[in-house]
This record gives C-alpha cells, sequence and structure tokens, in this order.
C-alpha cells in the first residue's frame, strides 16, 4: 500500500511486535496463520464472486492493516475476510451485494468444515443477523482506517516503470507476473516485511 500525505494508517516496527493479537495472549504462529488463512478466504470468495484481482489485492490489503490494529481474539476472522471482500469491491468499482458474499461464505464454510452445503433463506433471521453483522463489520473497517480507505497497489506502475527505463517487453511481463502472484506469497511476504 502506498500511502500518501492525507493517509493515518501508519504503524511503527514496536506496534507491529506488539499487535493487539499478541497482547491478548495469540502467538506469533497462530498469528501468522490466520493471516493467511484470512486471505484464503479472500482470494477464494473473489474468485467465487469473479471479482478482479484488484480487489483481491485490495481485500487481503485491508485485512492485514485491520489486524494491525484490533486482535484476532476479539474479531472472527471470517467475518472480518468477508467484510473486506465486500467494501474492496465497493472500493475497486466492482460492487456485489451482500446478499451475495453473504452466500458465498456460507458455501465456502460449509466446504470447508465438510457440512452439507444449505440453501441461505434471505428471510430468515440467521440471514438479518448475518447481513447486520457484515454491516458492522464494516463500520470497524472505516473506523479503523480513519475513514480511508484508498489503496494504491504498486504493481500498477510496474509497467510504466520499465517501460521508460527501456526494457524489454518480456522482462515487463515477468515483473507484473511476479507482482500477481498467489495471495499465500503475498501474505507471507506481507508478514515477513511486517517483522
Amino acid at each position: 500500500m502506498i500511502c500518501t500525505a492525507i493517509d493515518t494508517f501508519y504503524v511503527t516496527d514496536e506496534e507491529l511486535w506488539n499487535s493487539p493479537s499478541r497482547r491478548d495472549g495469540i502467538d506469533e504462529a497462530t498469528e501468522m496463520t490466520l493471516r493467511i488463512y484470512g486471505c484464503d478466504l479472500i482470494q477464494e470468495s473473489s474468485i467465487l464472486l469473479k471479482l478482479p484481482q484488484a480487489v483481491m489485492a485490495t481485500g487481503q490489503v485491508l485485512f492485514h492493516c485491520f489486524y494491525c490494529k484490533k486482535s484476532f481474539a476479539r474479531f472472527d476472522v471470517k467475518r472480518v475476510a468477508a467484510s473486506c471482500v465486500w467494501l474492496a469491491s465497493k472500493l475497486e468499482g466492482s460492487p456485489r451485494k451482500a446478499r451475495q458474499v453473504l452466500i458465498v461464505f456460507h458455501r465456502m464454510e460449509c466446504r470447508r468444515e465438510n457440512l452439507p452445503i444449505e440453501h441461505v433463506d434471505t428471510y430468515s433471521k440467521k440471514y438479518v443477523d448475518l447481513k447486520a453483522d457484515l454491516i458492522r463489520t464494516e463500520r470497524h473497517l472505516f473506523k479503523e482506517m480513519g475513514f480511508i480507505c484508498h489503496v494504491e497497489h504498486p504493481h500498477k506502475f510496474i509497467s510504466n516503470y520499465l517501460a521508460t527505463l527501456g526494457t524489454p517487453p518480456e522482462l515487463r511481463q515477468e515483473a507484473w507476473n511476479l507482482a500477481n502472484d498467489r495471495a499465500k506469497s503475498r501474505a507471507k511476504r506481507i508478514i515477513h516485511l511486517e517483522k
């Protein structure tokens, strides 16, 4: 994420090491596992919702930023991941309805836990509660980001920079491919950079 002068989201090395999750007793390995799991959920749901890759990346950035300020012990990973996808889809100009996001996350949860896949009744109390929770979690995201949720992905500039340097098209394509690698690798790099 490239921060501009109006961005309010900055964390120090000390804040990264002493994250809210660590203060709540979650060890480093568990925190990393939860971060990777959240990124997997964001990636898989974005594919199922047929969202552009920029939405996946934005959702993952929002997810990591949120958990730099809040604890995994206090906010459920699945709910935050769903809210990050929903918010990122709006930020990147590919909005999806809350209903679509909730149905996809419900199906993913059923598959991952080997439960029978059942239809989500959009008129049930369970659905109304899930939707209210999605909206509430999105508000928490906004609050923690200081209502500035603009994410500028650096890989958008790679082709322009390399073209300016006069590099061959093959190198530009390779750089683009590397910048767009899998979400797990991106999550591991982000965690590594935070250390």
